[in-house]
């Protein structure tokens, strides 16, 4: 039996015991609060089944193409249902469908579906299955902040849901329909990524894209470390870009629908399935054998699989020295701790930690990589410890830190605490209290310990430390803007035999060449910022950074720097300097240039007698390239960025728009799980490769990043099982 329809916006539920669609209450995001709880019925299921279908008919064979439609839905019946171009019609025969009604499905109607007087009024729908929306809203798709005052009428409108995945993990959905005008669509998307303020989301519909591949995919590749296209994540977009629009019936060229997933705090995804649906074709004609598509569009089924990011106690975050301790500690652990094997000497910052056993593809973009980026804010330091103790209590051998190193440890911690807020322990810092953990033992102390020597040791790295037998490390992460040159100071674990080699073999950077390769970077860095500073510009920032081989610790030619000017998004007391950037800043090879003369200016007037050579290359990136009479050659190559999408966050940190360079370098550095060892091999792999004559872009062989990244592929895969105690022969 059909139900009269009398219908307004908003979020209804089939009511079993009248048979009736009812109205249910729900709040707008903007008063929705996430501290507040939610009922089950709020979460999406783990293991999702997603259809988006733009299921516009051109108003021909509107009835037979509605119900194959219908019937597609209906086989599949999907968790979430994303329609757009949904007609009042459309809408009347769904509703009365007895597939929908019994599967307990709510469903989200846009205002203008219903506004049937309207000739071609359509909107969107969101359907779920089993569970609804904590908050939702229906909002104006602006193209920008200029767009705000346009009346909503003439603006179209998305819809945005917020669900549950996990008791303290949200994800906000979005269904929308981008504009068919290219500009319009690009400005549209490229304002909803700046504008949405929800960590978790993902933008589900007809994005249009098709007709301008170039700029979407311009907008895509600048948003890449944020932006995740789940179709470019499964295929080769050249070979498969995902058409759904079928143009066979239209003078209208391909057009593509699409997922783009941001990328998840707390949350990893894979994908089981993504294609498309809708591909049968439809009898219309029996006489004359006439068949059409389901729609003008054809649908995306996409699977996915969600997993929280565990917190295991089989995972710590800790400090492992990279010393042999003396004889007496080791002594007390022979004697006292029948586990000594099965963990080392160790120093927690955060146990337990998020647990990297299970391979994710994303581990090192959401763990690792800020990790590394805010330790790269910390310099590397010292140790010491001046006694020895044991806790009854915790059957735990300790040593306590002095107050100094003492203090360092807990400024580390409170900075990684800020960084992973919402996932680690809840402790104040007032509770944390660091000390080398030497064992533990199941009787008593049978004497006394007492240490005669104070002991004092460097912290480098940060090490991951994983149990699956027994804890071992399974990533270092340095300390440090820079990683420490191999041969300058020596590494506890690292093979003799090994180290005899590079020093015959003279594979050690010069002592004196990597100390004027520093001095120079740091007169540079001073001599810039008497230049560029909080006096003179207020509309942007600056930053000299490091990349290439210096910045991974090895002997190279060249120290490779970039300078980079970022800026703000507030342009208020604009300077001199100011109101020339922003004149030439949408006239970049200009504003480029303008920067590149004002460094050399500034160059030749502090350095003045000690360059040979000092020279702006017009290359397709200029860069600025000085030669010291020391024999010092340092590269600048100038970036200019745009105001940042992420507030508050300085440019090493915001790895989401990356700085030229040294984003790269950075995730090297994390992936290869022991730098050190990445470092001896990628010296080793590249003086053979030069001596043997395949090495160098300009002959047509790879350049040194392309073989640091094979480096990287060897240590992250064959080094992955190792245990603490490695040797760099490995």
């Amino acid at each position: 039996m059909e139900q009269k329809l009398n219908l307004i916006e908003g979020m209804y539920h089939f009511d079993q015991s009248i048979h009736q669609w009812i109205l249910c209450p729900c709040i707008s995001l903007i008063s929705d609060d996430l501290k507040n709880s939610c009922t089950d019925d709020m979460y999406i299921p783990k293991h999702c089944q997603f259809i988006t279908w733009n299921i516009h008919s051109d108003f021909s064979f509107t009835n037979f193409r509605y119900q194959a439609i219908l019937k597609t839905l209906q086989t599949l019946l999907p968790d979430i249902i994303c329609l757009q171009e949904v007609t009042f019609d459309f809408l009347n025969l769904l509703l009365n469908e007895i597939w929908l009604q019994e599967n307990n499905y709510y469903i989200i109607i846009m205002g203008t579906i219903l506004d049937h007087n309207q000739k071609q009024s359509y909107g969107q729908l969101m359907l779920t299955k089993n569970f609804h929306a904590r908050a939702f809203s229906i909002c104006p798709l602006y193209l920008s902040e200029d767009s705000l005052s346009i009346k909503q009428q003439e603006v179209k409108k998305y819809i945005i849901a917020r669900f549950e995945l996990h008791s303290e993990v949200a994800i906000d959905l979005v269904n929308l329909h981008l504009d068919d005008v290219d500009e319009k669509r690009c400005q549209t998307l490229e304002y909803f990524f700046k504008t949405m303020n929800m960590q978790n989301y993902m933008l589900i519909g007809d994005f249009n894209f098709g007709d301008n591949h170039i700029k979407e995919q311009h907008i895509l590749q600048k948003y890449q470390f944020q932006i995740h296209d789940l179709w470019k994540d499964i295929y080769d977009i050249e070979e498969n870009p995902g058409y759904t629009f079928d143009p066979s019936q239209s003078q209208i060229s391909h057009r593509s629908d699409r997922y783009l997933l941001h990328l998840l705090q707390n949350l990893s995804y894979s994908i089981e399935h993504l294609n498309m649906i809708g591909l049968d074709t439809i009898l219309i004609d029996s006489i004359n054998n006439k068949r059409m598509n389901q729609s003008d569009h054809f649908g995306l089924q996409l699977i996915l699989n969600f997993q929280i990011r565990a917190i295991s106690d089989c995972s710590a975050l800790a400090i492992v020295p990279a010393i042999n301790m003396e004889p007496l500690i080791e002594l007390v652990r022979e004697q006292c701790d029948p586990l000594m094997n099965q963990w080392p000497i160790h120093i927690n910052l955060f146990w337990p930690f998020f647990d990297l056993t299970n391979i994710q593809d994303d581990n090192e973009e959401i763990i690792l990589l800020p990790l590394r980026l805010l330790l790269a804010q910390f310099e590397s330091f010292d140790i010491e410890i001046n006694e020895i103790n044991f806790s009854i209590e915790n059957h735990t051998i300790f040593m306590p830190l002095n107050s100094q190193s003492n203090k360092y440890i807990k400024q580390l911690h409170a900075q990684i605490k800020q960084l992973f807020s919402q996932c680690l322990c809840k402790t104040t810092d007032d509770d944390y209290n660091p000390y080398l953990t030497i064992g533990q033992f199941d009787g008593q102390v049978k004497s006394k310990l007492t240490l005669t020597n104070s002991i004092q040791f460097p912290v480098r790295y940060i090490s991951i430390l994983q149990k699956s037998t027994s804890f071992h490390i399974t990533y270092q992460l340095p300390l440090g803007s820079v990683l420490e040159p191999i041969g300058l100071h020596q590494f506890g674990n690292i093979n003799c035999d090994l180290e005899e080699f590079f020093n015959q073999m003279n594979l050690y950077e010069n002592k004196k060449s990597y100390e004027q390769k520093q001095e120079k970077f740091h007169r540079l860095s001073i001599c810039f910022e008497e230049i560029f500073n909080k006096n003179t510009l207020h509309c942007f920032t600056c930053a000299f950074l490091p990349y290439g081989s210096f910045r991974l610790g090895l002997n190279g030619e060249d120290l490779d720097t970039v300078f980079v000017l970022s800026q703000q998004k507030s342009l208020e007391n604009k300077t001199n300097l100011d109101q020339t950037f922003l004149r030439l800043r949408y006239q970049l090879p200009e504003l480029t240039n303008l920067i590149l003369d004002l460094l050399e200016k500034q160059i030749h007037r502090v350095f003045n007698n000690e360059i040979i050579d000092c020279r702006n290359i017009q290359a397709i990136y200029p860069i600025l390239s000085i030669l010291f009479n020391d024999q010092t050659r340092i590269e600048i190559f100038v970036q200019i960025k745009e105001v940042s999408v992420i507030d508050e966050i300085d440019l090493l940190s915001n790895f989401y728009e990356p700085v030229h360079g040294v984003h790269d370098i950075e995730r090297l550095i994390i992936y290869v799980r022991y730098p050190v060892i990445f470092q001896y091999f990628l010296t080793f792999i590249r003086t053979w490769a030069q001596h043997t004559g395949i090495y160098g872009q300009v002959y047509g062989y790879l350049g040194g990043f392309s073989w640091a990244i094979l480096c990287a592929y060897i240590c992250h895969k064959f080094l992955s099982l190792n245990t603490y105690s490695f040797a760099g022969s490995e």
